[in-house]
């Protein structure tokens, strides 16, 4: 006989997943253009000013400012150009009173130039330039330590290597990176109903496309998924695997089985394997029927058989978790303030799924019934506890908190 489960409130599940005791994971070093993705495992310092020098943001003439005051289009004032700066240039000769420099983008700028005409703004005429207007101090002029100053901290420990904190680490010449290495999470999808990519369709059956849809998640969120296939409806064939599983790997995720129907059998297989449940699902809808578990330290997450409960589960605990196990700092779920645009269709079961979108400055969120995530992904949340009057809030356009879930967008 099972033991009975407590159903939790997603605000107490999503602190269980805050508290769980997580083991460092192993360090290893690669080169900077393969760590995209990866979790920083040390602090990175700049150990020089980023960029280290003034330089121009234009092709054009380095200019003094005072210089061009009184030019006007009837009566230009002229400058002797001293040289040209094409970028890595230096030194830069400095620039005196009637004179400019011809410079290119990324010159460092000539000490005494404090701005940058554009080469279409300027006529040059015989020995001289002419320019017709004035030009603001500073104009066409990039300044030093932009990225940077000399000791800051450039990229902290945690932090996920994205595109731009590539760039940032390559401005301080880092050749290689230490990096957490990615957790292994095994995927095992039940249900003596579902087909294989490649066999032949069969009345009363369907692909396992679930399984596909999870992997790209754990992906996406810096785990190394393990797709394990169908496992028939049978408890000690599930609980064997269970254990199998986390033999190699940090973290199973499973899919259907997970309910009280008669051949529901991933609870008990669970209470076989010798796993510890630590949570039991939760007392909302959609989402509501899952499990959480701990095997000799490491964790089982059992999901629903239905895409959309499945994805909320996935995204409010699951990818948190995996996160969390890839040593992320920014491994929690974002909350944001959104306006209710429509009401419901339905009275909502304690979770209120929709579309964000941003409209006259307002974040607007619209609500959408079950059928309607199962065909096109959620963008947000909403915990609906202590908003039982939707209507009102709706109509006086009250600010509601939401955990915002970007399913067709999720971070690398």
């Amino acid at each position: 006989m099972t033991t009975p489960y407590v159903a939790h409130s997603l605000i107490e599940a999503m602190s269980v997943i805050d508290t769980l005791p997580i083991s460092m994971p192993a360090v290893h070093t690669f080169p900077l253009t393969r760590v995209m993705g990866r979790v920083l495992a040390q602090n990175f310092y700049a150990p020089f000013a980023v960029p280290g020098f003034v330089r121009s943001r234009l092709d054009g003439f380095a200019v003094r400012v005072e210089d061009l005051q009184a030019a006007t289009p009837d009566a230009p004032v002229g400058l002797r150009v001293i040289a040209t700066a094409p970028a890595g240039t230096w030194p830069v000769p400095p620039v005196h009173s009637g004179e400019c420099v011809r410079i290119m983008t990324g010159a460092p700028m000539p000490e005494g130039a404090s701005a940058v005409v554009g080469f279409e703004d300027a006529k040059v005429d015989a020995d001289m330039t002419l320019f017709s207007s004035p030009v603001q101090e500073g104009y066409g002029v990039g300044q030093a330590n932009i990225t940077a100053e000399e000791g800051e901290l450039l990229a902290g420990r945690g932090a996920r290597v994205d595109a731009v904190l590539c760039g940032r680490l390559a401005s301080i010449g880092t050749i290689n990176v230490p990096v957490f290495s990615r957790p292994r999470v095994a995927v095992l999808s039940t249900g003596s109903e579902l087909l294989i990519s490649g066999m032949p369709p069969s009345p009363g059956k369907i692909y396992n496309s679930g399984q596909s849809i999870l992997c790209s998640l754990l992906y996406s969120a810096g785990a190394i998924p393990l797709p394990c296939g169908i496992a028939r409806d049978d408890v000690n064939a599930i609980a064997e695997t269970m254990v199998l599983a986390l033999r190699d790997n940090t973290m199973l995720v499973t899919t259907g089985g997970v309910g009280h129907g008669d051949y529901d059998c991933i609870r008990p297989a669970m209470e076989k394997a010798g796993a510890q449940v630590l949570l039991g699902g939760g007392e909302f809808k959609p989402g509501g029927t899952f499990a959480l578990a701990s095997l000799n330290g490491k964790y089982i997450l059992s999901l629903s058989g239905s895409p959309g409960s499945a994805l909320i589960i996935m995204h409010l605990l699951g990818l948190p978790l995996v996160r969390r196990l890839t040593f992320d700092s920014n491994w929690q779920v974002r909350e944001v303030e959104v306006i209710l645009a429509t009401l419901p269709k339905k009275k909502p079961q304690g979770l209120l799924t929709g579309h964000l979108s941003l409209e006259g400055g307002k974040a607007l969120f619209r609500p959408m019934a079950m059928g309607e995530l199962e065909r096109r992904p959620m963008d947000l949340v909403i915990p609906l506890s202590g908003y039982e009057d939707l209507e009102t809030i709706w109509a006086e356009q009250r600010p509601m908190p939401a955990f915002y879930c970007p399913v067709s967008n999720v971070q690398a």
